[in-house]
């Protein structure tokens, strides 16, 4: 009975709330998100057209250089001003020459020209009272040496810089070209410079062409013109205010040194007039740029950059709005449809918690975890009910045995098999096995002064078991003991021995442990955890097939503890029904590891002797090659064909032809089981090596499946 709850304990509520705090917190994040990714959109839309305008700006500068250079180019070349120069040089009257310079200025596309001696003298100039020299002024050095200045780098035939201007009329900081000057017989004349003043027009000329995108026709977009980070000229009302940016605002300052090395800045944020802008600082080119600190500060408002970005979060918030209110509705009904089938699986939990095991459960699996855990559940239901009928069936069995032989009942399940008996193909001394045990291993006498003999649970091609009591452990053991003849083949111990030490490291709920190999009066002895229950092979006499749940529930817990050797280098080599012991739980223990070897052992045992039962040995076992882990997956697929059909596949009362069926025989079709199955029993039971499956962990995961009923022909 499934107990009562309030509906606001209910999963379907419980996943509601979650999916829409959920859906919430997406709408908060995205919200969040588009706010960041607005203030970065807009910083890279910034930076984008801040980077271009710097482009833009030095290629305007030197355009500008190009424009004032043609006009110099013309005059220097004209005959008549070169006369006017040579007249000037040989009077030393510059009269005239400073007139032609002032009336050629529109020409020159300048504001200032000047003429210097061929030893660096001022000649004539159109601004008044010059200084009589301008060693500082770079390009009119060039332009006097050219030689010298093409093998620093700089190739003329012009050279363009900015010029400190502080005499005249208009002093300040000039934008300036110079040229050699030479007479027709290429005489050196001197040089002569043309400059613009960089100033306030200068840069509202300069702004027009550096602003692009939406800061295009915004009065608030300015441009500034800088030397040692102070305005000569900017677009800005009042430059001051930039000023003193430039000299306090730690954005500005952090970044002077690097606009010094002449590199550009990053974007920077600040705030001027009551407004955000984004700026970029980015130094001018030319000679003397960095003698004059010359640099330039684009300054862009962030509203209009943020503008686009600020429309596309209200759409988000509507947008989101309105999916909030659609996707709860969805997810309540989601949250209904997926606790469906878990109000189900809760429903069958609780009848399994209160003893009852439920005969089906009408939910279809799907594809995602709860079809998963549908399919577990199911794949639990009926390991449930296999166990139970293979509970019920070791009782019949048991009390079927305790009948017909009296004392059976309490042995502990290692029997004297008679159809699938291990053989040794030796030559063995008649009596050997059936010889009367020694004194020292009759019932109630202790051997090795430490296990007292308490009965005798079978014999085999080994030698015979007893049941003993382990007097210094105070604990029930099996005491295997080797036959005589064995005995004295000293390389059969040996291996014995070496088998013994590979097989006590297997610790696994689903293999009998084995404890430890001995010798006493000459007797060697192993000693084995005892276990009272039956083997699969009594299950199997006289029962016939076993249903395919009991089946594949069987072979999956064998090939689970052969997995547990195989991963310690251990290989059963014997596997059988006779070595498959139920506990009192009905899971299977895996016993009689005695004929264990290495896995990567090259031989199959000494010279002459065959290890193994025929009836499920494999065929490398019977031409003497090297065994590995899927001998026992060749030896567990002939068992799982008779669980499922209820004979062996391959029968003779000759051994000799027994092991021939191995080696030459077509593979029985199993057509009593499943498909899967059949086509697993298929390929566990291939001649070749390679053509089995490579390990009993990909057995175990293919009965899984196979036993879920979820399909698993793709692994078969």
């Amino acid at each position: 009975m499934q107990p009562t709850m309030s509906w606001y304990q209910t999963l379907a509520w419980t996943f509601f709330t979650r999916q829409a705090a959920a859906i919430l917190g997406l709408l908060a994040i995205i919200l969040f998100v588009a706010y960041r990714e607005a203030e970065s959109g807009a910083k890279a839309s910034a930076k984008a057209s801040l980077s271009a305008g710097a482009y833009v700006l030095d290629r305007a500068f030197e355009q500008q250089a190009r424009s004032m250079d043609g006009g110099l180019e013309v005059f220097t070349q004209y005959s008549g001003n070169v006369a006017l120069v040579e007249r000037s040089l040989e009077m030393g009257a510059s009269t005239s020459l400073a007139d032609a310079l002032a009336e050629n200025l529109p020409r020159l596309s300048a504001e200032i020209a000047l003429v210097v001696r061929p030893d660096g003298q001022v000649l004539a100039c159109t601004s008044r009272n010059p200084r009589p020299a301008l060693p500082e002024a770079g390009i009119l050095q060039m332009a006097l040496a050219p030689d010298e200045a093409k093998a620093e780098g700089h190739g003329g035939p012009y050279y363009r810089g900015f010029l400190r201007v502080d005499w005249g009329d208009r002093p300040g900081i000039y934008h300036a070209v110079a040229r050699p000057l030479r007479s027709p017989g290429g005489r050196p004349l001197g040089a002569m410079l043309v400059g613009v003043r960089v100033d306030d027009r200068a840069a509202a000329d300069l702004r027009r062409v550096a602003i692009a995108g939406p800061q295009r026709g915004d009065p608030s977009a300015h441009l500034a013109l800088l030397s040692q980070f102070r305005t000569l000229g900017s677009t800005l009302s009042e430059a001051e205010h930039l000023d003193r940016l430039l000299a306090r605002e730690p954005a500005f300052l952090a970044v002077r040194a690097q606009v010094l090395d002449g590199q550009i800045s990053d974007v920077l944020r600040f705030r001027m007039d009551g407004r955000n802008y984004l700026g970029m600082v980015s130094p001018l080119r030319g000679v003397n740029a960095l003698d004059l600190e010359m640099a330039e500060v684009l300054l862009m408002p962030m509203d209009p950059l943020l503008a686009p970005f600020r429309n596309l979060q209200r759409a988000i918030l509507a947008v989101g709005l309105v999916g909030l209110f659609i996707a709860l509705g969805l997810s309540l009904h989601s949250a209904r449809k997926v606790t469906a089938p878990l109000n189900a699986l809760a429903s069958a939990t609780q009848a399994l918690a209160e003893g009852g095991v439920p005969e089906t459960l009408a939910i279809e699996p799907t594809a995602d975890e709860v079809g998963v855990l549908t399919r577990t559940f199911k794949s639990m239901l009926a390991e449930l009910r296999a166990k139970d009928d293979l509970l019920a069936l070791l009782e019949s069995a048991q009390r079927a045995r305790a009948g017909a032989e009296p004392g059976a009942g309490e042995g502990g399940g290692i029997q004297t098999e008679r159809d699938d008996a291990t053989q040794h193909l030796v030559a063995v001394p008649a009596g050997g096995v059936g010889e009367a045990l020694p004194a020292s291993l009759r019932e109630g006498m202790v051997f090795a002064e430490r296990y007292r003999v308490e009965g005798l649970l079978g014999r085999g091609g080994m030698g015979v078991v007893l049941r003993v009591h382990d007097l210094h452990l105070d604990e029930e053991v099996a005491l295997k003991v080797v036959r005589p003849d064995l005995a004295a083949n000293p390389a059969y111990l040996d291996m014995l021995k070496r088998e013994i030490r590979l097989a006590r490291k297997i610790t696994h709920r689903y293999v009998l442990r084995t404890h430890d190999f001995g010798e006493s009066g000459g007797i060697p002895f192993v000693t084995m955890e005892f276990l009272k229950g039956i083997t699969l092979r009594n299950l199997l006499d006289g029962r016939g097939r076993l249903p395919m749940q009991l089946a594949l529930r069987i072979a999956r817990q064998v090939a689970e503890g052969l997995e547990a050797a195989h991963a310690v280098g251990v290989v059963h080599r014997d596997i059988k029904p006779g070595n498959v012991l139920f506990d009192v739980r009905g899971d299977v223990r895996i016993m009689d590891f005695g004929l264990a070897a290495p896995t990567a052992a090259a031989d199959a045992g000494e010279p002459g002797m065959l290890l193994g039962s025929p009836r499920y040995m494999s065929p490398e076992q019977i031409m003497g090659e090297a065994v590995d882990a899927r001998s026992d997956l060749y030896a567990l697929g002939v068992m799982l064909y008779e669980l499922c059909s209820g004979l062996a596949p391959y029968d003779s009362p000759r051994i000799n032809d027994l092991l021939r069926m191995h080696l030459e025989a077509p593979i029985p079709a199993l057509s009593e089981a499943a498909p899967d199955l059949a086509a697993l029993v298929r390929r566990l039971m291939q001649k070749r090596q390679d053509q089995r499956p490579q390990s009993a962990a990909e057995v175990v995961e293919i009965l899984k499946l196979i036993a879920a009923g979820g399909g698993g022909t793709s692994r078969i």
